[in-house]
């Protein structure tokens, strides 16, 4: 009775984990659906075992042996899990359905064999779970190749660096221990009921110690719901190693008093000192129009073809009468633009990932960079005390 209201709590947390995760879809920019879906599995298998001994839904019960079939899908879900949180994508790609070509098949296969034929023999049940077994020791390998490349033997000289990489590598390190557990969980239960065909299907036996596991990471995540994200959300841990550039402060500087050493800028400063206002003057103007800034690609060479004004004079004008880069300048705009979209309530019908794109980031990361970097807060705290102001 207990281990039955265990497996009913378990299921429970991971529907309240699914649900709160999703809700927040918007605002929290990093879904990794197929975290999403191995939660999903896992919730409806723990729900379903824990109330069948109560006598609800016991019409389910014949279907549930086909249903547990399905939770081989997991297996690619975890990979695909951690491709995704490394790569920092959102978009599905068509590419990753390859994953579950073989799995598919399988199910299908075993599903058909065993619903049209009474009785099989060992030989056949023996050869399904070596291919299951194989199977899952080969993602396995591929899941820890791809985290110990790219995550967990990864080193960096920024001591914020560090500290980021530590994190998601504790994340990434009990998402993979899970994959391992269930997995032992499942091959031992395998190798036990060797009389009992039905243990290739739920591996019932050590059912109280995937619940164990599962509601302490749903638990952790519920009161820790940024390990759900991908690297860039991680930065709202830590502190920055630049000073932020305060929104809203002035970029220029008119009028300077140095003796240039490069000839070549001497010769500028001589020839365009007197137009140093009106360039200014242009560039804000530009900027403020800011369709051209939504181009990622947007490049000085292509600011001064737009103001016809020589590129080495705008170089010239960013390198000694401006306090930031042009690189930077153009984040800046491109981050003021982003912050009046976001009063405008353009994330009602939007993501974040849509709104990077839309100010002219080629993707999230830098957009989240960048925000942090220019107002000192990260884009979901910025919309968290917008949503404060009454």
């Amino acid at each position: 009775m207990i281990i039955n209201l265990l497996f009913i709590i378990t299921g429970l947390f991971g529907f309240l984990t699914v649900i709160i995760t999703m809700s927040n879809y918007i605002i929290n920019r990093m879904m990794n659906r197929y975290l999403i879906f191995i939660f999903l599995l896992i919730a409806i298998r723990f729900l379903l075992f824990g109330i069948f001994p109560f006598g609800y839904l016991g019409f389910l019960q014949d279907y549930y042996v086909n249903y547990s079939k399905f939770l081989i899908l997991i297996i690619p879900s975890f990979y695909l899990c951690f491709k995704n949180l490394i790569a920092d994508e959102k978009l599905f790609l068509k590419s990753d359905l390859a994953h579950f070509i073989f799995p598919v098949v399988f199910l299908a296969l075993n599903i058909s064999i065993v619903s049209t034929y009474n009785f099989l023999t060992n030989a056949f049940y023996f050869s399904s779970y070596s291919v299951l077994f194989l199977y899952n020791i080969v993602y396995c390998f591929l899941a820890y190749d791809m985290l110990n490349k790219n995550i967990w033997a990864k080193r960096e000289v920024s001591q914020v660096v560090n500290k980021h990489n530590r994190l998601i590598k504790y994340w990434t390190i009990l998402l993979f221990s899970l994959l391992i557990i269930n997995s032992l969980k499942l091959f031992t239960a395998l190798f036990l009921d060797d009389n009992n065909h039905h243990g290739f299907i739920a591996g019932e036996r050590f059912q109280w110690i995937g619940a164990i596991v599962w509601i302490s990471t749903f638990i952790k995540i519920l009161i820790s719901p940024e390990i759900l994200y991908g690297y860039p959300i991680f930065n709202n841990t830590l502190k920055e190693e630049k000073k932020p550039i305060k929104v809203m402060e002035s970029d220029w500087i008119v009028e300077i008093n140095k003796d240039f050493i490069n000839l070549q800028d001497r010769k500028l400063k001589e020839k365009i000192d007197k137009n140093i206002v009106q360039y200014i003057v242009q560039i804000e103007k530009v900027s403020k129009e800011f369709e051209f800034f939504k181009d990622s690609r947007f490049s000085i060479s292509d600011l001064a073809v737009k103001l016809n004004i020589p590129k080495s004079n705008l170089n010239y004008l960013f390198k000694y009468h401006s306090k930031i880069s042009f690189s930077d300048y153009k984040k800046k705009i491109r981050i003021h633009h982003s912050i009046r979209l976001i009063e405008s309530n353009y994330l009602k019908t939007n993501t974040l990932d849509t709104l990077a794109k839309e100010v002219g980031f080629a993707s999230y990361n830098p957009f989240f960079t960048s925000f942090k970097n220019i107002t000192g807060n990260s884009p979901q705290k910025h919309i968290a005390q917008q949503n404060e102001i009454p």
